[in-house]
């Protein structure tokens, strides 16, 4: 052989174990991902101090080792790219003023953190639970489980908001609050008797609220100012539900508009109208909470 051909042949040798090396670098081995089955949360409370453990939770934002994975409509299985002890965080996940494309972290609930060794290509399976946040975090302003009381009074006297013990529709407990309008009834308007001292703006304020209703109905904040006026903002409109439905209720945009008043203390309304022969509003489980 030649010299130059021994040359050359040493020069394409190499160039093709660059090549080589270079689509190795350009197309790495894919690694394979872990996958983890998220089943629905599960809710508890402390009944004496925070009311009956009712919950809406349609959704999980996912960290792993401190990395967020995405928020997930639950259950969800996910693929995760880690393998081995692995920190799992979930935080459950609601539809502000129930709106469906509105997804956040719900702040008064605590996450669920596990560690797990994954496996990569085998799933495994986590079944998260959630509580409140302690007292350190969160003040409950507001809890109303109607089984030995009624906050609120009627406005006008079209249509009153009592008490109902009949087990075939109460939602929790004993008792729910329920309004029926027939015939030339077609107005409700309740407000809560006693004021409601709500935090400022650097404060989460939700309300939690259990409902059913037959026709649509109004949410409503009265602000009593220092002034001696009275302010009224229309927070969110209801629409019908058959069945029982939980909501998570923002208010921190009425504690902004409210902000410039000198606001002193807070009434919580529900309004509606009635079009029908005859409509049933259902009420349990009020609550406002707010952030510390």
């Amino acid at each position: 052989m030649k010299p130059g051909n021994t040359i050359k042949n040493i020069i394409l040798c190499c160039s093709g174990l660059l090549f080589i090396q270079g689509c190795e670098i350009i197309n790495p081995e894919e690694q394979i991902p872990s996958y983890v089955y998220i089943n629905e949360f599960s809710f508890t409370t402390s009944l004496d101090i925070q009311g009956y453990a009712s919950s809406k939770l349609p959704d999980a934002w996912v960290y792993a080792n401190n990395e967020f994975i995405g928020a997930f409509e639950l259950p969800t299985t996910i693929p995760i790219l880690a393998d081995g002890e692995t920190e799992i965080i979930v935080y459950p996940g609601i539809k502000e003023n129930g709106i469906s494309g509105t997804g956040m972290i719900y702040p008064f609930y605590n996450p669920f953190t596990i560690t797990r060794n994954l496996i990569a290509g085998a799933t495994d399976t986590l079944s998260p639970s959630t509580t409140y946040k302690n007292s350190a975090a969160i003040t409950f302003l507001m809890i109303e489980r109607f089984e030995s009381s009624n906050p609120f009074y009627s406005v006008i006297e079209d249509a009153s908001l009592t008490t109902t013990s009949d087990e075939t529709i109460v939602f929790e407990g004993n008792r729910s609050a329920i309004s029926t309008m027939t015939g030339a009834i077609d107005t409700f308007y309740v407000q809560t008797s006693d004021p409601i001292f709500f935090p400022t703006i650097d404060h989460q304020l939700f309300l939690e609220l259990d409902y059913k209703c037959d026709i649509p109905f109004n949410i409503w904040v009265k602000c009593n100012t220092a002034t001696g006026n009275s302010l009224y903002d229309e927070v969110l409109t209801i629409t019908s539900k058959e069945n029982w439905n939980k909501i998570y209720v923002n208010l921190n945009a009425t504690l902004q508009y409210f902000a410039s008043f000198q606001p002193e203390s807070y009434h919580l309304e529900f309004r509606a109208i009635n079009t029908l022969d005859t409509a049933t509003i259902m009420f349990d489980n009020i609550k406002i909470i707010q952030s510390k």
